[in-house]
């Protein structure tokens, strides 16, 4: 990059159109529907926000995908029935959760349930009106205790958010939502998401109404940005969130994965994903506000034909493990404590101007090879 490419001023919606059609661009359509049944399934422990740790079924159901697929580093268009006609039948919505929830002898025991849909749970799309209440009737039989679904903050309204509610009967509600970012320019162009700051706080508002628990994500290291620009992102995301009242948080590290804007970038040299020590960093930074959790699933495997976050060979394996001990213990005591392969990280504020010129030059060269 030319050393006065970041003088160059740079508007910023133009710059969200580039990185918005290359991303919808990137995406494939399936051509062969996937079968109607869960694409994921597995059982661990989860720490909730009162401090309980509580066994927990997260599960994947094959779906029709996101209705507003717009992030540039989300994968998971890949792998279900994105752009097939028909996607995924409301009855084999609710026989995947009816399957789901019919407990076997030797199924380990949970309490959580984690219903997701690669989407938002709450758009009509993706699943409808009444297909979500009939989906609450049946969490509500099956003796779970708390249902975790994910959502866009435009669709958590009173009037969609209430009767679904009310089929729950005493099973708490807890809606995941991937703010991301509190930071406009990182959520809106970088990670290109639909989420404004006016309606996630409307959503917060309209969940706290009808007593149900936010779960909030934030990524670190979008693409576009340096690792140390993403530990300064995740600290001031997660005050502007613990000043709204909010406890449960998620950081999760970005991974590359086909088919996304992150993955161009990373085939064109021009990305990376965090280093496995700059999450680390990012929890400690935090960690005095609240005790955040990772999302360390496959943070060193191969699913999808991802780069994940990584460190060196003698100390990778040990830093994810230390931060799922952490996950479940909320005990700074159980992070890692160094290596010698640990980068120099120099955390620096987010200057507008330099990221919003550097994403453009970034977006430049892949234009130049022909993506």
């Amino acid at each position: 990059m030319p050393e006065h490419a970041l003088d160059v001023p740079v508007s910023v919606g133009d710059l969200r159109r580039r990185i918005g059609d290359l991303s919808l661009r990137l995406r494939t359509s399936g051509i062969q529907t996937k079968p109607a049944e869960p694409r994921f399934t597995d059982y661990d422990k989860i720490r909730l926000p009162s401090g309980e740790l509580v066994g927990r079924k997260k599960v994947i159901i094959m779906s029709g995908g996101c209705s507003v697929p717009t992030c540039t580093m989300c994968p998971f268009t890949n792998f279900n029935n994105y752009g097939i006609d028909g996607g995924t039948s409301p009855e084999s919505l609710l026989d995947q959760v009816r399957r789901t929830l019919a407990r076997t002898e030797n199924e380990p025991a949970y309490e959580v349930l984690s219903l997701y849909n690669d989407g938002s749970f709450f758009a009509p799309r993706e699943i409808p009106r009444d297909v979500q209440v009939e989906i609450a009737r049946l969490v509500a039989a099956a003796g779970v205790k708390r249902l975790v679904v994910e959502s866009l903050p435009q669709f958590v309204t009173a009037p969609v958010l209430a009767p679904f509610v009310k089929a729950l009967g005493g099973v708490q509600l807890e809606i995941g939502i991937g703010l991301q970012s509190a930071d406009e320019l990182v959520r809106e162009t970088l990670v290109n998401t639909r989420v404004s700051q006016k309606s996630f706080e409307r959503a917060l508002a309209v969940m706290a109404h009808l007593g149900v628990d936010p779960k909030i994500y934030l990524m670190i290291k979008p693409p576009f940005l340096t690792d140390g620009e993403a530990v300064t992102d995740v600290v001031e995301s997660v005050d502007y969130l613990t000043g709204l009242g909010v406890r449960g948080m998620t950081l999760c590290p970005t991974r590359v994965s086909r088919n996304t804007v992150a993955w161009e970038l990373w085939q064109a040299g021009q990305y990376t994903p965090p280093n496995l020590w700059t999450v680390v960093e990012a929890v400690r930074r935090v960690h005095e506000r609240l005790a955040v959790r990772v999302a360390c699933v496959n943070l060193r495997g191969t699913d999808f034909e991802s780069v994940f976050p990584d460190a060196c060979l003698s100390c990778a394996d040990q830093v994810v493990d230390a931060l799922m001990r952490f996950g479940e213990s909320g005990d700074a005591a159980d992070l890692p404590a160094d290596c010698s392969c640990r980068p120099p990280l120099e955390v620096i504020a987010l200057d507008h101007a330099a990221i919003t010129a550097r994403a453009a030059q970034q977006l430049n060269v892949l234009e130049r090879s022909g993506v």
